[in-house]
């Protein structure tokens, strides 16, 4: 089974975790052609691009220009990312044999670097995956990255005993993946978390809690060593339990 998840648009590269894993993205070489377009954008760009402030776009300029330069701060893509995802996973407290299986069973989708794995070494940037940005395969990302990131995913599944995608990834970035496609092979199975609302008597996801509670999913994954769908239900942090009456067979529903 692999757990996918999306990145954060904050990072943070001097955090005080040793980590002595490290590798190269797979896909560095469209990364590095990605980068190249970017440099060639002005601030009006890049604002419009991602409908960010204007110092906002002044800092990513700055990210777009230092980029492949030996200067460059670097890190681990687990440690580099620094939203509520991120920080509910607690990774100061992983163990080796912790990054070890992460490695093996998670990865974070980006805009830029297509697919992470944890221990993949990263530099600064901000490349949303539903940015438009015109390139050789089409007008946006999701034609640029789709195909690739399907065949990469289908191909490390075919390596696992449980070929499971457990989709932890907000819809903007699951979108970059073929599910018809994953599934004549594999097996696609989204995660929803959900509060009740008494005002209108159902369940509702509410954004930040279900960050929250995707990250502390996440190291319940890692920290217990889950490799089976069985196994993930017994899953109640948060207050969050699984509602069977909601879930289906590729969809599981926790509440609260």
């Amino acid at each position: 089974m692999i757990t996918i998840i999306s990145p954060t648009t904050t990072m943070k590269f001097d955090k005080n975790i040793s980590l002595n894993k490290s590798s190269i993205p797979y896909f560095i070489d469209e990364a590095n052609y990605l980068i190249r377009l970017l440099k060639n954008l002005d601030i009006y760009q890049v604002q419009n691009l991602m409908n960010l402030s204007e110092d906002l776009s002044k800092l990513n300029l700055i990210r777009y220009e230092n980029y492949g330069l030996d200067s460059n701060v670097r890190l681990q893509s687990i440690l580099a990312f620094n939203g509520e995802v991120f920080n509910c996973m607690n990774v100061s407290n992983f163990t080796e044999d912790d990054f070890d299986f992460a490695t093996d069973h998670f990865k974070i989708l980006s805009g830029l670097y297509g697919v992470l794995s944890p221990c993949d070494v990263i530099e600064p940037y901000r490349l949303e995956m539903k940015s438009k940005l015109e390139n050789k395969e089409g007008k946006n990302l999701y034609k640029f990255w789709k195909d690739k990131i399907t065949d990469f995913i289908i191909k490390e599944l075919s390596t696992h005993n449980n070929k499971t995608l457990l989709n932890l990834a907000s819809s903007e970035y699951v979108k970059a993946i073929d599910i018809k496609e994953l599934n004549k092979t594999c097996k696609f199975v989204n995660v929803e978390f959900k509060d009740f609302n008494e005002k209108n008597n159902k369940y509702k996801v509410i954004g930040m809690y279900s960050k929250q509670a995707r990250g502390h999913m996440s190291k319940f994954i890692i920290k217990n060593k889950i490799d089976n769908i069985m196994d993930l239900k017994s899953f109640d942090l948060m207050g969050y339990k699984f509602n069977n009456e909601l879930s289906s067979d590729c969809e599981l529903i926790f509440t609260r």
